[in-house]
């Protein structure tokens, strides 16, 4: 069986927005602060709220988008290539809704996607466009402590999820980072324990399950989630269902990106 259901976007509209600000918050990402007046039409979920980003393609004078939030796929098809924006999906890093502003954390490594290098080139006034799509995450309630592994990609999914949580959550998280200089701190509750695993030389992903097949699981495994480059979620997911018995329906997982393609749908 599936793991749980997504958590639905409130009312989805495509919201332009336009770039305030940019900051290295780390060596290999760089975080966005974009603002505009229809910043207040989005309605905040937490968690690891994410989102369709459409963004300029380079030598497009003109952002063009689809007009239909429930049918915004066929119509981009239905445009000439050279025209259609380039689209990834990105996660909430910040939200300040009095503000009218939203961070977008991109990773940012040599010979940068789409993303990333729009993400380096944008310049204050480049406009932009999300369409919400609501949560991935969801523990539907489910008593127990919480696992979460991914790499410096679900950084802003990981730090938005342990700002949502109860106070008294309890759990562990084990995040992949590329350098030890991209960790960085957020809050989180006092009970979730997170454990920052340094790649090295070993193919993206294989430190995090290295450090999960070594983790002491606790007693009750309430909901785990697994999300980053595709071999270590589904890996991580394997590995659980497999070798820990943990129910599949108490597993949530996504492949972000997939090593040797700049996108995965």
């Amino acid at each position: 069986m599936a793991g749980p259901e997504r958590v639905a976007a409130v009312a989805p509209r495509f919201i332009e927005l336009e770039v305030l600000g940019a900051q290295q918050v780390s060596p290999h990402i760089r975080r966005i602060t974009l603002g505009g007046d229809e910043v207040g039409a989005m309605t905040p979920q937490g968690y690891d709220q994410w989102f369709r980003f459409f963004m300029r393609r380079e030598g497009q004078e003109v952002l063009r988008v689809p007009e239909s939030p429930s049918t915004w796929f066929p119509q981009y098809l239905a445009v000439r290539e050279s025209q259609r924006p380039w689209i990834r999906n990105y996660t909430v890093r910040g939200f300040r809704l009095d503000a009218g502003e939203l961070d977008i954390d991109f990773v940012c490594h040599e010979d940068p996607g789409p993303g990333a290098a729009w993400a380096l080139a944008a310049e204050r006034g480049e406009r932009a466009v999300l369409l919400d799509e609501g949560l991935l995450y969801n523990d539907d309630g489910l008593e127990g402590d919480l696992l979460m592994v991914g790499d410096e990609s679900v950084l802003p999914a990981i730090a938005g999820i342990c700002g949502s949580l109860a106070d008294d959550a309890r759990g562990t998280a084990v995040i992949e980072v590329g350098h030890r200089d991209d960790i960085q701190e957020f809050a989180r509750p006092e009970g979730l324990d997170v454990r920052w695993v340094e790649r090295g030389g070993v193919r993206e992903g294989q430190a995090a399950l290295e450090e999960l097949r070594g983790l002491r699981m606790p007693e009750q495994l309430g909901y785990a989630y697994n999300a980053g480059e595709q071999s270590l979620a589904t890996g991580a997911r394997r590995h659980l269902v497999r070798e820990r018995g943990v129910d599949k329906r108490r597993i949530t997982f996504t492949g972000y990106w997939k090593l040797g393609k700049s996108y995965v749908d």
